[in-house]
């Protein structure tokens, strides 16, 4: 089986484009060849979050599916910290 090291979270049409190529997926943090600038950035706390400058909050909450992230810094917070730390 042919492997595919994708930075996770992995979009729904990306995943179904490699599994339809017959790839399974794995995290890229385990792949063998990845250089250290490739590493993958360690997730955030709810007080980096809290801190975080707009640029930054939305890449992270593009990598976690919104598709269009709007609105005011604090809403984009307060929607990162709830995606990421679902209070059960």
């Amino acid at each position: 089986m042919k492997i595919a090291y994708e930075p996770h979270p992995v979009p729904k049409d990306r995943k179904a484009e490699l599994r339809d190529q017959g790839f399974k997926i794995i995290d890229a943090r385990f792949d063998p060849n990845r250089s250290d600038e490739e590493a993958v950035k360690p997730l955030p706390t709810r007080e980096e979050i809290a801190k975080m400058p707009k640029p930054e909050l939305l890449e992270w909450l593009r990598a976690h599916g919104v598709e269009e992230p709007k609105g005011q810094i604090k809403d984009l917070r307060k929607r990162l910290t709830s995606i990421m730390f679902a209070d059960l």
